[in-house]
């Protein structure tokens, strides 16, 4: 089966849009490089908030409720599939949670991530997605993202665009910046920077 018609990592959207190079080098040429720092680092520190915020995400939803991390899920529809960083969820109704290091303002990729995962929730845990929300910095500062029909287009454009390079055989082209480059674990297979 080609990649084009498998199921995406959900987490490849946010690459792709970072640089069209990183699922282009993951799916088409197979290379997986070293676990970079800031990746372990990351992951410890979605188990370190993990407990801290669960009073305040229960705001939008009515108990009793149910928190779980690590959920996998997949949209058949999509052709998509990955891990949600929290489900919280009753018998009908659930928030997608994603943690993020950055205290920034919320990305377009980290919208579409998230965006990706409440579909594909909806769809392989048959609950209502009733929000989306991106925890960032230290849990403190909490972002609920509308899960809209304009997101839901835009998620649509970039899987069609995600799909066509890793169908290519060519290395993509990418505007990255020198600051993306420098912390990118595929740059010594660029050649071009």
């Amino acid at each position: 089966m080609a990649y084009s018609d498998a199921v995406i990592p959900i987490s490849h959207i946010r690459q792709f849009l970072f640089c069209p190079r990183i699922p282009w080098f993951k799916q088409v040429m197979a290379f997986e490089p070293p676990e970079q720092g800031w990746v372990s680092q990351g992951k410890r520190w979605h188990q370190a908030q993990n407990p801290r915020h669960k009073r305040r995400l229960n705001q939008y939803i009515k108990g009793p409720l149910q928190h779980a991390t690590d959920v996998y899920v997949r949209s058949e529809s999509l052709g998509l599939h990955g891990y949600i960083d929290e489900l919280i969820s009753n018998q009908s109704q659930c928030v997608v949670v994603e943690y993020k290091v950055d205290t920034h303002k919320p990305t377009l990729a980290q919208k579409l991530q998230l965006m990706a995962y409440s579909l594909a929730a909806a769809e392989s845990l048959d609950l209502n997605v009733a929000a989306g929300v991106l925890l960032k910095g230290d849990a403190r500062k909490q972002f609920q993202i509308y899960l809209d029909q304009h997101l839901k287009l835009t998620l649509l454009r970039v899987l069609a665009e995600l799909r066509a390079v890793t169908r290519s055989h060519r290395m993509p082209s990418s505007s990255a910046s020198d600051a993306k480059c420098d912390q990118c674990e595929y740059l010594r297979y660029c050649n071009d920077r």
